[in-house]
């Protein structure tokens, strides 16, 4: 018995040298090892936030990653980061924001305008706007900058017919995208810290009050 299984997973083996199949991918993919266990991906519970980020995928082309997984997609002009309590929605643009600045860019403007019609079909969830800053001035400066942000995006989603409840914060620049050398030029790296995120939620409670 051993011997024959043995052959046969020699010859799946001798089949991937010559160039495998879909029915080969198959039987590789579930082939075990005691003591190896396969990895399982997290479910999430919360079906609301999963269509919503579905949706989203689907419409703006965006990637989506699962908390606990590892990340699968291509960073793109949309990010969907999926958890139980929230779903993240960022943007990988450089330049977000101008300097000094709170009127929201060209591009991003266009991916709001994907975004809203999904999150317009679901009337209870709540909507939180974070607003970033980096290098523009004294902590001050910053937190007022990133206040603009989050208010300028905030009053967007409300212009453009929503109905939820849309709230609206500034983290100054204490949750940096990608930190930089600030001795070094570094206006591309300090333009992908200018940003806002979107969190999406069911519940009041899982509401994030700290910037962190």
């Amino acid at each position: 018995m051993k011997a024959y299984a043995l052959t046969s997973l020699l010859s799946v083996f001798t089949i991937l040298v010559g160039g495998c199949t879909t029915k080969t991918y198959e039987y590789i993919n579930h082939i075990s090892f005691p003591g190896i266990a396969k990895q399982k991906t997290p479910e999430i519970k919360n079906k609301t936030l999963q269509e919503i980020a579905n949706l989203l995928k689907q419409d703006t082309n965006a990637s989506l990653q699962i908390a606990g997984t590892p990340v699968t997609d291509t960073p793109k002009g949309i990010n969907l980061y999926l958890t139980d309590k929230y779903l993240k929605i960022s943007f990988t643009l450089t330049r977000m924001f101008v300097r000094t600045d709170s009127n929201l860019n060209e591009e991003t403007t266009q991916y709001m305008k994907k975004i809203i019609p999904v999150l317009q079909k679901y009337p209870h969830i709540i909507i939180q706007v974070i607003g970033h800053a980096y290098d523009e001035g004294t902590p001050k400066e910053m937190q007022h900058y990133a206040d603009l942000r989050a208010i300028s995006v905030a009053e967007l989603l409300f212009n453009s017919g929503l109905k939820q409840e849309v709230l609206a914060k500034g983290c100054s620049n204490l949750i940096p995208r990608k930190e930089c050398a600030l001795n070094k030029p570094h206006r591309l790296c300090s333009a992908q810290n200018r940003r806002v995120d979107l969190f999406i939620y069911t519940n009041r409670d899982d509401i994030i009050t700290k910037c962190r």
